[in-house]
């Protein structure tokens, strides 16, 4: 029985052809995925939202809540006009209700407070609430158990 055994240039020379042929296409195809890491100027820009460095303008006219999040450590974060709020609006201060999270109560420059549920919107100058349904209803069914 006779075996066969490629010289050891041969074997590593199929190699760096095979390896020079692939790597084009993975190139190409890196390129039409994208980036799996964010830039470092892209890290910045979400830490500086993450932080509240960037919040709505204060002259909004319509104020949306977008969302509520309590964290385990208690911590309450409000999304209103798509922007997270760590400290408020100017002029504008956010209670998140402790007994249900999807409410938060506002309080807009002195008036009176305002309790809204997280998809509604409120006009700060007329104080007209929009809860996003225009004229319609929601009915939730509740399911065998």
């Amino acid at each position: 029985m006779s075996t066969y055994s490629a010289a050891p240039g041969t074997t590593l020379a199929a190699l760096a052809a095979v390896l020079a042929l692939t790597l084009p296409a993975r190139q190409v195809l890196a390129s039409n995925l994208g980036r799996l890491f964010f830039t470092p100027e892209q890290r910045r820009q979400l830490d500086r939202q993450r932080n509240g460095e960037q919040r709505p303008r204060a002259d909004s006219e319509t104020l949306f809540i977008d969302g509520v999040v309590r964290r385990s450590d208690g911590a309450t974060t409000v999304w209103v006009n798509g922007v997270a709020q760590h400290e408020g609006l100017p002029g504008i201060r956010i209670f998140p209700s402790a007994q249900d999270p999807s409410r938060v109560t506002l309080r807009i420059e002195g008036g009176a407070p305002v309790r809204l549920r997280v998809g509604e919107a409120i006009k700060r100058t007329t104080r007209e609430k929009d809860d996003g349904l225009a004229g319609g209803s929601i009915h939730i069914h509740g399911g065998k158990r």
